[in-house]
């Protein structure tokens, strides 16, 4: 399952000429798909944030039960001091 997060004041983002790879982010993504294929990671819920600036969530495995709640209200944390650090 997916959903689209729009932005509150209505502008519609610009996308990029030609978008490149964050190399960061893709070796993140291969080191977690090796995990879940050894059977490490079973369940997983994540936003992504794509180039013209939307924001997406997902989710997709075993994500029942609270531990989950914790770990993604733990991420929700730290992106906030992140978020209010830049300001």
């Amino acid at each position: 399952m997916s959903a689209e997060i729009v932005s509150l004041n209505g502008a519609v983002p610009i996308p990029q000429a030609e978008p490149r790879p964050n190399e960061t982010l893709v070796s993140e993504l291969e080191r977690l798909l090796q995990a879940a294929r050894a059977g490490q990671i079973v369940g997983m819920a994540g936003a992504y944030q794509h180039q013209d600036r939307i924001i997406t969530y997902s989710y997709a495995g075993s994500i029942g039960g609270y531990s989950l709640l914790g770990g993604i209200d733990c991420l929700k944390e730290r992106l906030v001091r992140l978020a209010v650090s830049r300001e």
